[in-house]
């Protein structure tokens, strides 16, 4: 498959996320066991590293009391729990500090705000007030496709805390939102996952948490303002006809398939011809992999043609058309045997000289070409 679609990516990291987290806990013993000024320090990072929160989690003592977390030196204050009344904090490690062998590291949950406060400050268990994070997961709660079909109804992204909107999904449903990790929230008793995916806004990328039960299963079929889609971004034939029929660098596409009056355009079949019978530039690394062909037969390749169209990719829409049409003549397919085809349908997919459509390791963007052609019989 392409290399650079988003569920390769997206696997690739949530492979690598439970990987890590996978790791055996045995290197803590060679850690040292002082940390700054805090000495007999015992680790107990693993109910927080791997998802064991309920045995690591404490909140505030007295929500309306000072209640500091100290830097390692403990020279530095680093945060007041009365700022944050809603917070769980997770337990990393105990330590002794001047005698005193109350002393606890802790964190919040994406670890931005981690350092020592007594223990007297704490109370155990999750914060009773608040969004509370339970659980976090991978596996088989990332990796997952959502999009929404609604315009109307508000569907909004949250931070990991739940007190800041970073946008409303209602807007972007030409999006499909990839899941990345999913975790588990109590609120006011009641809990529910939230899926964490990422939106493109502006040409930025903005991540945050989204109910799961608000999201729709699959990846969206609306491609509107979407001008560069690869050969897996779609659902079905309609939304890959509409693709063809919309987007404005689809137009030589589009002269292509009225070339054939009688034979429809096919999605499974595009994406065998993207990946079985095409040229194609736009790969960094390894070629894209063949597909199967199953459910077709009867295959007609355009060798020619989709030669012609890479060794000639700067040539004008006009001039690439007109040389299809040639060489499929001289292939046998004059136009009236394309308009007496019959039981065919047609597998197209191109990106025509379109800068975006290569795209290096660096993320800089290049254009690229990519021209499938084929007909064949369905099966079924």
């Amino acid at each position: 498959m392409h290399k650079r679609r988003f569920f390769a990516l997206a696997l690739a990291l949530v492979s690598l996320a439970t990987g890590l987290l996978g790791l055996p806990g045995t290197a803590q013993a060679a850690v040292p066991k002082r940390i700054g000024n805090f000495t007999q320090v015992h680790y107990t990072e693993d109910g927080y590293l791997y998802n064991h929160y309920a045995t690591v989690a404490y909140h505030a003592n007295h929500k309306t009391h000072n209640a500091y977390v100290w830097n390692d030196t403990h020279t530095k204050k680093l945060a007041n729990l009365k700022q944050y009344p809603n917070y769980t904090w997770y337990q990393l490690a105990t330590g002794t500090y001047k005698g005193s062998k109350n002393w606890v590291r802790v964190t919040n949950f994406p670890d931005t705000k981690r350092g020592w406060i007594h223990k007297s400050q704490l109370k155990k268990g999750f914060n009773p007030t608040g969004y509370q994070i339970l659980q976090k997961r991978y596996g088989a709660y990332a990796g997952h496709a959502f999009h929404l079909n609604s315009q109307t109804k508000n569907v909004y992204l949250w931070d990991w805390s739940h007190t800041k909107k970073r946008a409303n999904l209602k807007h972007y449903t030409n999006q499909t939102f990839g899941q990345r990790h999913a975790i588990l929230v109590r609120h006011n008793g009641h809990e529910s996952w939230y899926s964490y995916v990422d939106v493109t806004i502006k040409g930025k990328t903005v991540s945050g948490y989204v109910q799961t039960k608000q999201l729709l299963k699959g990846r969206t079929p609306n491609h509107t303002g979407h001008n560069l889609l690869f050969p897996d971004d779609f659902v079905a034939t309609a939304d890959y006809q509409q693709y063809i029929r919309d987007s404005k660098h689809q137009k030589l596409a589009r002269s292509i398939v009225k070339l054939f009056p009688n034979t429809p355009v096919d999605y499974g079949l595009s994406r065998i011809a993207a990946y079985n019978f095409a040229t194609n530039d736009t790969w960094i690394e390894d070629e894209p992999e063949r597909i199967s062909t199953q459910g077709y037969t009867q295959f007609v390749a355009f060798k020619p043609i989709v030669t012609y169209l890479m060794t000639h990719k700067d040539q004008s829409n006009a001039q690439k058309l007109a040389a299809v049409e040639r060489l499929l003549a001289k292939q046998g397919y004059t136009p009236a045997k394309r308009q007496q085809l019959k039981g065919y349908k047609l597998g197209i997919y191109i990106i025509n000289n379109l800068k975006g459509g290569r795209v290096d390791e660096a993320g800089n963007a290049y254009k690229g070409n990519w021209y499938g052609l084929v007909l064949a019989k369905p099966t079924r």
